[in-house]
């Protein structure tokens, strides 16, 4: 409010564009225990014109959410990938099942598989931790971006692997450095979005399962036509697998830290991003790791809920992108 206790309005005027450009030469000092989004507005609320807020989160989804979108289906991608890979000839040439021919009839062993399957799971427990905190203490696009990329690369490497113990390395790192996904964009959701709006954009992404279920089917279908080539059915789809991954890694770089620093918005667009998060109180980015929020978080009972949520889930979503293929082929 100004001296005579009026309510200022955002919107295309000049004189908040003078404040937005006031506050942004302080935020070159501003302390790393600050939220971001004291950077460009101040410390009391800007009423919003409703016309203006629909535009900006409209840019914001069209930004974010297709983006989100393909970056989730690659994660669901890659990990379902092994178990198409063992149809075509990887549980051969990995050595993946044993066969006890001491017994009437021989018994197939495929421990092997359900291990590998199970790798990938300890590797993103592993990851998960570290990763979140390079993501909460540096900027979010060159993390993604790094991480991603290293993931791609690691997608690649399978097409080398010549034993089952390769490929257990292999899903275990490939689980370290994919777990930064699904935080990464909890993150992003967070930033951008108030509370009331989260759960669509959070649902939206995770959505990528199914529309990557039929995109992956159908790469799938393509390379089981391959009848020739140096390298087995199988190391094609990891290397394209990798590929277009390491290309999303690239991508992410654009992907910017928070509101305040969103460069397809602009500036007037970024001060509205960031005001019509006010009412939430969650701010938009803190980079400095409080131990007080820690215990918070320890002590609330939904964490826990969703923690066993999660666990229920991913212990039914392990056994079927690992066997799903598998026992499907053998239908008839």
């Amino acid at each position: 409010m100004d001296g005579r206790g009026t309510t200022q309005v955002v919107g295309p005027r000049a004189d908040v564009m003078e404040k937005r450009s006031d506050l942004e030469d302080r935020s070159s000092t501003q302390s790393s225990e600050k939220d971001a989004a004291a950077a460009i507005v101040p410390d009391h609320a800007l009423e919003l014109d409703q016309s203006a807020e629909r535009r900006v989160l409209r840019k914001i989804d069209l930004f974010l959410l297709p983006l989100m979108w393909v970056g989730y289906g690659l994660v669901y991608y890659d990990k379902a990938i092994l178990g198409n890979a063992v149809l075509f000839g990887m549980t051969q040439d990995l050595h993946l099942s044993v066969v006890d021919r001491s017994t009437t009839p021989p018994k197939t062993s495929t421990d092997r598989l359900s291990w590998a399957t199970s790798m990938f799971y300890f590797g993103m427990l592993t990851g998960l931790y570290p990763l979140t905190f390079l993501l909460q203490r540096f900027s979010m696009g060159r993390v993604l971006g790094g991480v991603v990329i290293l993931w791609g690369l690691i997608a690649m490497l399978t097409a080398a692997v010549t034993s089952w113990r390769g490929l257990f390395a292999q899903r275990f790192f490939l689980g370290f450095v994919e777990s930064i996904m699904p935080t990464g964009f909890m993150c992003i959701i967070a930033s951008y979005y108030t509370q009331e709006e989260q759960a669509f954009r959070q649902s939206w992404w995770v959505s990528a399962n199914g529309g990557w279920t039929i995109i992956g089917g159908a790469l799938n279908y393509g390379f089981a036509q391959i009848s020739g080539g140096s390298l087995k059915r199988w190391q094609y789809i990891y290397l394209l697998a990798g590929a277009l991954t390491v290309i999303y890694g690239c991508v992410c770089f654009i992907i910017p830290n928070s509101a305040v620093s969103a460069w397809f918005l602009s500036p007037e667009e970024r001060v509205i991003a960031v005001e019509r998060l006010r009412k939430g109180q969650t701010g938009v980015r803190c980079q400095k790791l409080k131990s007080s929020q820690l215990r918070e978080a320890l002590l609330d009972i939904k964490i826990w809920i969703i923690a066993f949520m999660m666990a229920a889930a991913y212990t039914i979503n392990g056994a079927v992108t690992g066997f799903g293929p598998l026992i499907v082929s053998t239908f008839g």
